[in-house]
């Protein structure tokens, strides 16, 4: 009897089992349904972080110094003439003549250019340039205004010329001004480092003696050395120290100051040998009994 009454139950504990996971599914799904669309809708109005990111930097190689960013050189309100020039050629003419040839085709545009540029500038704060020495060469067809001001900057560029055109509009007429750039002149080479410098020691006493019998005092010799030196290379001192009771003299300098001085020192030594060098006895007279009598 037990067996006869388990066997009907078994089929609908089976279907009772197998819906509670559908049921679960079901309330997970619609739990998770709500969450995934309001992220969705989030990231949609998030602004993309790569979008924003700043612009690369260009950094100088020379420095290792970001660039900075140098503003358009023509604006955008900047009007063209309507003419175009089928050929424009110019072999190596200043750019004076040039711009005069440009307000003559394009008679609407304005050039300014300065009369001249002086320091100081970033790399050499002595450095002038005149903007009136600049020759132009080129050769281009069918070209605009603002196309002939860009194909000169190119050349500018190419050439490492410190200028460079700007369009620009005052008020109504158009204006083209010759910029000076600065930052391109060549930078000032430093100045080379001092020559090394070194001490030498040098005993005079050999050259001192008594002043009543024409020899040189210690006095004597700091005075004549000084000058000397000092008229090839100005005052000595902090170069020539001298000590009278040890009779030496210090000398600090460059090789050259210190060769000048072994020099000058050598020179007057031989000075004093050829002073008290002995000098050759005149011949004494004969006597008067040895003179020779005439046959």
């Amino acid at each position: 009897m037990n067996r006869h009454n388990l066997e009907p139950d078994t089929p609908m504990k089976s279907k009772q089992t197998n819906r509670i996971p559908v049921v679960l599914l079901i309330s997970l799904g619609l739990t998770l349904i709500p969450a995934m669309a309001a992220a969705a809708a989030d990231n949609e109005h998030r602004p993309n972080a790569a979008l924003n990111l700043p612009a690369p930097t260009t950094i100088d190689p020379a420095t290792g110094l970001p660039v900075a960013s140098s503003p358009p050189w023509k604006e955008l309100d900047w009007k063209d003439p309507d003419k175009v020039l089928p050929f424009f050629s110019f072999d190596a003419i200043p750019i004076d003549q040039v711009v005069e040839v440009l307000r003559h085709e394009f008679n609407a545009v304005d050039v300014l250019i300065p009369n001249g540029w002086q320091g100081p500038g970033p790399n050499n704060p002595a450095m002038s340039f005149d903007p009136h020495s600049v020759a132009i060469k080129m050769q281009v067809k069918n070209v605009k205004a603002s196309e002939a001001f860009h194909a000169m900057n190119l050349l500018f560029e190419s050439e490492n010329t410190p200028c460079r055109w700007e369009l620009k509009m005052n008020g109504t007429r158009p204006t083209a001004i010759l910029r000076v750039l600065p930052e391109l002149f060549p930078a000032v080479a430093p100045p080379p480092p001092p020559p090394p410098t070194a001490r030498m020691v040098y005993s005079v006493g050999d050259m001192i003696g008594d002043e009543k019998s024409g020899e040189m005092t210690m006095d004597k010799l700091v005075k004549t050395v000084s000058e000397v030196y000092q008229m090839s290379y100005g005052p000595s001192k902090g170069v020539l120290q001298f000590h009278k009771d040890a009779q030496l003299l210090i000398v600090t300098g460059t090789s050259d100051q210190i060769n000048f001085v072994q020099q000058t020192l050598s020179a007057l030594r031989g000075k004093a040998r050829a002073e008290h060098k002995p000098q050759p006895k005149a011949d004494e007279p004969k006597a008067k009994g040895e003179e020779t009598k005439p046959r």
